[in-house]
């Protein structure tokens, strides 16, 4: 092996040891949504489980929306190790007050493209759900 191919090599091998610590590093998360029972980091261990992530997944909340009904839904970026790519998904609840929110009692997914548009989270906003009870 030459001298060119060993470095290359031990580059892609630091880079890959030392992603976790960029990721940490540099992850800076939206501020935590007033009035949640719980801490936000719950939240997002329950959707990385919903959504089968492997456990080295480093979950990130990057802000919440609230609507009618009592609609709330909480965005995370969920990035997989070896923390190169990531993919937005979110945890949604309607008609309970957010102090009363439990991670396990929402449900959730991944964003495909633009959260204005995704078509499971347009329904939500939309008028066709059933007024709460």
């Amino acid at each position: 092996m030459t001298l060119r191919r060993r470095i290359a090599v031990l580059g892609a091998i630091g880079a890959v040891l030392l992603a976790p610590f960029a990721v940490a590093l540099t992850g800076d998360r939206a501020a935590d949504p007033a009035g949640l029972s719980r801490p936000i980091g719950e939240f997002g261990s329950v959707l990385a489980n919903q959504l089968d992530q492997p456990p080295l997944t480093n979950v990130r909340f990057v802000g919440s929306e609230t609507g009618r009904d009592g609609l709330v839904i909480l965005f995370f970026e969920l990035r997989p190790y070896p923390f190169v790519a990531s993919r937005l998904a979110f945890l949604a609840s309607r008609c309970v007050p957010p102090d009363r929110l439990e991670p396990w009692g929402m449900s959730g997914g991944f964003i495909d493209g633009d959260p204005a548009t995704d078509p499971e989270l347009a329904y939500l906003r939309s008028d066709a759900q059933p007024p709460c009870p």
